[in-house]
């Protein structure tokens, strides 16, 4: 989810990036500042995302606020969806080689829609797993040319900030925790999701996840060799980055486990006396 938008602007036709560039805004593009990495107003919405994490962390686990937050963030990632094909439509944009819900961060806003109007484990995992990293490395690092107003700032940080929220809310559910094997099962879904989109891209022509080619522009990528071992790459980095995310809740798994077993022996003891007495 590193790019500004949906879909992968790097691969469209310069013509459409042109088109999309001119009325990315309605605000004149040239009254937005040009967006720079940790300026103010980047730190002021990293604040303002963070804050708001926070908050949904200590509260997200009371059951009467989540009634209504869940479905109020559930309508916002839908309203943004909205919003981005309605832009596209407009401009004359829509293609089917980049404007289909393929890539992997649509399946994370996806994933997170339905837990958020209905709470699902495999789900809520997939967001996890799936969603927090990329969506975390591309807020802290966005891949933007103009800042606030422009429509390209709003629409960035609208589904990235609103995602990664959304994300947090969903593993302050009370009671939720990755089951045991969540990792290989999150390895399993992304190497399906690989070899399903990877056989539509091959047939079509298509680029969707970049399982077929890099993007255009320089990225990540070209530091992971050529096609196709930049994407066994990717499945080593995939595993680190869940076995790291998966490695909180195994050692609060632990520390639980280890508090009921020292526990359990003073009860004993206490009971004990209770009966001598």
């Amino acid at each position: 989810m590193g790019d500004a938008t949906l879909f992968r602007q790097n691969d469209i036709d310069s013509p459409k990036r042109d088109r999309l560039n001119r009325v990315a805004s309605p605000v004149d593009r040239q009254m937005a500042p040009a967006f720079h990495a940790f300026d103010i107003q980047h730190l002021i919405t990293l604040g303002i995302i963070a804050g708001i994490s926070l908050l949904l962390a200590w509260k997200g686990r009371a059951e009467n606020f989540r009634k209504w937050l869940g479905p109020l963030f559930g309508f916002a990632l839908l309203s943004y969806a909205a919003v981005f094909y309605t832009h596209q439509g407009i401009v004359h944009a829509l293609a089917w080689e980049y404007s289909l819900p393929l890539e992997l961060c649509n399946l994370v806003l996806i994933a997170c829609i339905i837990s958020l109007f209905r709470p699902n484990q495999f789900m809520t995992e997939v967001a996890y797993f799936c969603g927090l990293g990329g969506v975390l490395q591309a807020t802290v690092t966005p891949d933007l040319s103009r800042g606030f107003p422009s429509w390209e700032f709003i629409q960035f940080f609208w589904s990235h900030g609103v995602t990664l929220m959304a994300i947090i809310f969903l593993i302050a559910r009370p009671g939720f925790k990755p089951h045991r094997g969540s990792i290989w099962r999150m390895m399993l879904a992304l190497n399906v999701y690989g070899l399903m989109v990877g056989i539509l891209d091959a047939i079509s022509g298509w680029n969707y996840g970049y399982l077929c080619r890099k993007p255009g522009e320089p990225s990540l990528l070209d530091f992971m060799g050529t096609w196709p071992w930049y994407l066994l790459s990717i499945e080593v980095i995939a595993l680190v980055t869940f076995c790291i995310l998966d490695l909180p809740w195994r050692i609060l798994e632990y520390s639980e486990n280890r508090g009921q077993a020292t526990q359990s022996p003073n009860s004993k003891r206490m009971r004990r006396k209770g009966s001598i007495r």
